[in-house]
């Protein structure tokens, strides 16, 4: 209990700064195991257990799930575009019409029934997927295809997203190049990181003759996805008003339509390598309405953040059975975690289950803790808004996030953080969402399994 509050408290702080990911938490706890090991075993002896590397696991998850919840706020007032840009994420576009609020709290509602959906549904899910059944060895075989399916789905559901007009097929062809530049820019980077030797080559100046490939992860998403958030904040002052909302009144989205589909995307984003929350919410909001860009509206913005929000915890939630059942981690955290409680496949003897039992129980605590915290925060989102948006917050946590690589990766980590930062500004300048750059992974993953 002590670690999974200590987690939530952190993992929500740093959600709440732009930027800051909580696999950075992850990447300095394996970094610096020893210290971390230390300081959990003079809380556990206080506490009254012995288990060290559990209850470290236990801090790691629920910050996961912390992290969630908050980052709704910097997501919604941070790194906003001006002009036309602004369509490419629905939390800006109602942030701009003086709806943070609405935003916020379909995330925050959404990723509290992603918790409790993923909770429900992480045996049954694990018995199918796993050993027990065997439908994920048997989605291994053409498990290329798949991920090559799924890329193709998320490039079309975006690149047919264009308003009718009498160029509306000139418009599509425009946008599809441009989503397809950057989707193949990006897998190229990725396959550099993941299927060459760039982790062990030699660089001029570089005084470590090689780093963990995983730990080049780091710099690689903070460069796609952190630092640009960084950049566009520091040249837009975001929402002028985070604290107000317009005074009609608005309907809240549809939970149930979106229910199945949540979990669907979950199981996407747990057990399908090179998935994440936001590809996966994509295309499962394509599946229901259509390209998520046409649904322009404040009533399907809100409902697509909603899907979003619980598809990313309900996909952290199943990933929990992922690590025990196929012992595959698809998240940094859940990496960090098998390093530190050595995952076994479950059996039948109820000791086997103590450990995902631990990690459920703790996620579902730090859930309902970040969703109480986040629905006291809206009396004070005014100010929190205008903090999130100063300059002196953004420029900190930008060389924090490159103090972190530097230490972790060295000048190897720079040079890669440099050159993905340049492609992940990209998106928004062009119009097309930052989404695509995830084909730093799903290129040579599915170039793998091919």
């Amino acid at each position: 209990m002590a670690s999974a509050a200590a987690g939530s408290a952190l993992g929500f702080a740093t959600g709440l700064v732009p930027g800051l990911h909580v696999n950075n938490i992850a990447a300095a706890a394996v970094a610096y195991a020893g210290s971390f090991l230390g300081l959990f075993t003079l809380l556990g002896g206080a506490t009254g257990s012995g288990e060290a590397g559990l209850m470290l696991s236990c801090f790691l998850v629920s910050a996961l799930v912390s992290h969630g919840f908050s980052e709704a706020v910097p997501n919604t007032y941070v790194g906003i575009p001006s002009g036309d840009a602004i369509t490419v994420l629905p939390a800006h576009r109602l942030a701009k019409a003086g709806l943070g609020w609405a935003a916020v709290r379909s995330s925050i509602d959404g990723s509290l029934a992603g918790v409790l959906l993923g909770a429900a549904a992480l045996v049954p899910v694990s018995v199918i997927l796993g050993p027990a059944v065997g439908a994920y060895a048997l989605l291994r075989g053409v498990m290329g295809f798949l991920i090559l399916l799924l890329s193709c789905v998320l490039v079309l559901s975006d690149g047919l997203a264009v308003p009718a007009s009498r160029q509306r097929n000139a418009a599509r062809a425009v946008r599809m190049a441009k989503i397809l530049a950057v989707f193949l820019a990006s897998g190229m980077l990725g396959s550099v990181v993941l299927d060459t030797n760039y982790f062990a080559a030699v660089i001029p100046g570089c005084q470590a003759p090689f780093v963990p490939r995983s730990s080049l992860l780091l710099p690689l998403f903070a460069g796609l996805f952190g630092l640009p958030t960084l950049m566009l904040s520091l040249g837009n002052s975001g929402s002028r008003d985070p604290g107000v909302t317009l005074a009609r009144k608005v309907r809240e989205p549809c939970r149930l339509s979106g229910s199945a589909m949540s979990l669907v995307g979950g199981v996407l984003v747990g057990w399908i390598p090179g998935l994440t929350s936001g590809s996966s919410a994509t295309i499962c909001s394509s599946v229901l309405r259509g390209p998520a860009e046409e649904a322009s509206d404040v009533e399907g913005s809100m409902r697509f953040i909603w899907l979003y929000s619980a598809i990313s915890s309900a996909g952290a939630v199943l990933s929990v059975g992922a690590l025990f059942t196929i012992l595959r981690s698809r998240s940094g955290v859940m990496d960090a975690v098998s390093r530190f409680i050595s995952p076994e496949p479950v059996g039948q003897s109820l000791p086997d289950l103590l450990e995902p039992s631990a990690l459920l129980l703790s996620m579902v605590l730090s859930a309902l803790l970040s969703y109480g915290a986040m629905s006291l925060m809206r009396e004070r989102l005014r100010a929190v808004g205008r903090a999130l948006c100063s300059r002196g917050l953004a420029v900190g946590a930008a060389a924090f996030v490159v103090s972190l690589v530097a230490a972790l990766t060295g000048l190897r980590g720079l040079l890669l953080l440099a050159t993905a930062c340049c492609l992940g500004v990209l998106p928004p300048l062009i119009g097309v969402r930052r989404i695509h750059l995830m084909g730093c992974l799903l290129v040579p993953i599915s170039a793998t399994f091919l």
